[in-house]
């Protein structure tokens, strides 16, 4: 189809740009960088996030109605429509796509990071305590439970209806036209919505490469006795840069889903080593415990600003990641949209939320546990190694096991394909929107588009790190979170619209009563 090559320069043009810029003016003057992204970051945590925790609060509500609605029970593509991947397939694409890449460098540094630095002014708090490390487990299933999976699936639920069942276009637009209406699909409005999304999720994408350059060379310096420093960071971003490519010009079918598919059976065979070799009835224990505390106090903690004892901690913490999320969450819902034809919008959320949730929690009871169990056993000291380089934390936790000298490399892999499948789905998307005639008979776009994507992502990721270090990943999240909140903010209110009403839209259910009426007239 011709169409499919045209480039939608007004989505394009701008996002592509800015970051442009962004790169070069780090490159020609590095100071006047610095000042320029702080200043904007700490606009950011002071003004914006008070909003991000609400608008969390509101995704979880919003997507757990749509679940036990009228709405949870519509077939995205219709009532004929068959799934085209296996189930299997469907989840493990889901799980790698979401946060694996980013469960790998966090579960085991930021339980650490809490015990030894928890926000004592808020919450009274004594720093590498017994309640410290109650603490550390509870703010994990904060950060990475139900709420990140809500703002993946929420959007993505919109997308799938609107592109499959109302016909709307392969574009961001779609998740946000039921509250907004039609005239978001004109030619501009179209793009401007795109071009803030590809600059979102440019960040978001950004962001998430950055902490895979950390985490993969904290790897390659424990295994080989080099130093973790811009030079390897830049090998590796490289490598994966590459990596990515050459997936994402293969295709879904051939690339990503065989990429997913190995990466769960590592995240099993991982989370088993840990298991067999950590104290198991110290992590469920730990970990019932803190469930509890974290369940008791959602609503405290999931709206904590720290503005009554002028606390950033939630900011640098919590609020990075809501817009981290954010970031991201446009963009993979539109990808998790495009691979969920043929299941129930309820089937979706059951997918999205409640079984990635459920495996992401896992996850930090076992990984996130086994960090704090090793440094309160006196195993290894994973608080000087956080202090010397979050990257460093889970290389001296697996170094202090039996067969970790075997396992670190295997970790590192996992890290390795975590990202490639992560960048992969964005990258396809971030091309897709910016293609004129995409459609669900012809998905594909440039393979072009999806090279100059990855590049800029991951020429961003390797420049806040070799400035900033690693609050560099935090800062390049809360820039595109915060314009990725806006169409968040438009896609809880059309997901509402839908759950009331759904059938207004719904193209395939007016063909499929045109047909039973066609029945009928013909039996008369």
């Amino acid at each position: 189809m011709e169409t499919n090559n045209k480039l939608r320069k007004i989505a394009f043009f701008p996002p592509f740009i800015v970051l442009a810029a962004f790169v070069l003016i780090s490159i020609l003057n590095q100071e006047a960088f610095l000042g320029l992204i702080n200043t904007i970051n700490n606009w950011i945590i002071k003004n914006a996030g008070w909003a991000a925790s609400i608008l969390a609060l509101a995704i979880v509500v919003v997507s757990v109605c749509a679940m036990f609605s009228d709405f949870g029970k519509v077939r995205i593509g219709g009532k004929d429509a068959k799934p085209e991947l296996s189930t299997f397939s469907w989840f493990t694409i889901m799980l790698c796509t979401t946060m694996a890449a980013g469960i790998l460098f966090w579960g085991p540094g930021e339980p650490i990071a809490h015990f030894l630095y928890p926000p004592t002014e808020i919450y009274g708090i004594e720093p590498q305590s017994p309640e410290a490390m109650k603490f550390a487990m509870e703010t994990m299933f904060l950060h990475w439970t139900i709420i990140p999976y809500a703002m993946y699936a929420l959007p993505g639920v919109v997308f799938a209806f609107m592109y499959y069942n109302a016909k709307r276009p392969f574009s961001i637009a779609s998740e946000v036209s039921p509250l907004l209406g039609d005239r978001v699909y004109k030619r501009k409005w179209m793009q401007v919505i795109d071009a803030i999304t590809l600059f979102s999720i440019a960040c978001g994408m950004a962001g998430s490469v950055a902490q895979a350059f950390m985490n993969i060379s904290g790897g390659v310096a424990k295994i080989t006795g080099a130093e973790s420093n811009p030079r390897m960071w830049l090998i590796v971003g490289i490598i994966l840069s590459v990596t990515v490519i050459c997936s994402a010009v293969s295709g879904l079918q051939k690339g990503l889903k065989i990429l997913s598919n190995i990466n769960v059976v590592g995240f099993g065979a991982f989370l088993t080593f840990l298991l067999v070799v950590s104290n198991a009835s110290f992590l469920f224990n730990l970990s019932t415990e803190a469930f509890g505390g974290f369940a008791g106090t959602f609503l405290e903690k999931i709206l904590i600003t720290g503005e009554s004892v002028e606390s950033q901690w939630p900011q640098w913490w919590t609020t990075f990641y809501w817009f981290s999320w954010m970031a991201w969450a446009p963009t993979s819902g539109a990808f998790m949209g495009r691979i969920a034809k043929g299941r129930t919008v309820r089937e979706m959320l059951g997918m999205y939320v409640l079984v990635g949730a459920a495996i992401s929690g896992f996850w930090m009871i076992i990984v996130s546990g086994t960090a704090l169990w090793v440094n309160h056993a006196g195993i290894a000291d994973l608080g000087a190694a956080y202090d010397a380089g979050v990257e460093n934390v889970p290389y001296e936790m697996l170094a202090s096991f039996p067969g970790g000298v075997i396992v670190i490399p295997v970790f590192v892999i996992l890290i390795f394909l975590s990202t490639v499948t992560a960048c992969d789905s964005n990258a396809l998307v971030m091309a897709g929107i910016s293609t004129k005639g995409i459609s669900p008979d012809h998905p594909d776009a440039p393979n072009w588009l999806k090279i100059v994507w990855t590049v800029i992502a991951m020429g961003i990721g390797y420049i806040m790190i070799a400035a900033v270090g690693v609050d560099g990943v935090k800062i390049i999240a809360n820039f595109g979170g915060m314009f990725a909140a806006l169409i968040m903010i438009a896609a809880t209110g059309s997901l509402i619209v839908l759950i009331r009403k759904h059938k207004l839209f719904d193209k395939t259910e007016i063909a499929d009563n045109l047909i039973d009426h066609a029945y009928e007239a013909t039996d008369e």
